[in-house]
């Protein structure tokens, strides 16, 4: 982690807002891939989501992976392994794998988010079997724990 690189093979990406792909991952959330695994070598995913009022994301952990959020609107309860919270508009919070967390809209307004996945391998692909299967109405958390390591509590 020392060694200086001064060249990269990552892509330059600019997208405007709401201008990526949403994914339905629960009911009143939606997730859309603006950096995705192809631009930084799955190094990492950026995502941008969106939490209606009164929307949550569930409850639970990245075997694999970390996250991290950065609240850009709302008024929002996050639960990060046994604290409570309650953030908004530029607040910070970054789950280590392992850890659960879920996060609430609890405004009267659409929430927005941005997150950050470490590493990006699968965020991409859980992303959209979890909408598709959110979608169909028979969620398989089996499956997804299998695949890609999110376990819901």
């Amino acid at each position: 982690m020392n060694e200086k690189i001064s060249k990269t093979n990552k892509q330059v990406v600019v997208k405007h807002q709401n201008n990526s792909k949403k994914f339905w991952m629960a009911d009143k959330e939606y997730t859309g891939i603006v950096v995705g695994k192809e631009q930084t070598n799955s190094e990492y995913v950026i995502s941008d989501g969106v939490i209606e009022a009164g929307g949550f994301v569930p409850d639970h952990y990245h075997k694999w992976e970390d996250q991290t959020f950065h609240v850009i609107k709302g008024k929002l309860e996050a639960k990060i392994g046994n604290e409570i919270y309650q953030i908004s508009a530029g607040d910070t919070i970054h789950c280590p794998r392992g850890i659960t967390h879920y996060i609430k809209n609890v405004g009267d307004e659409d929430a927005f988010l941005i997150s950050y996945i470490f590493p990006g391998d699968w965020a991409e692909d859980f992303m959209e079997e979890t909408s598709r299967q959110v979608q169909s109405g028979k969620p398989d958390f089996k499956l997804i724990e299998e695949k890609f390591g999110v376990v819901y509590v």
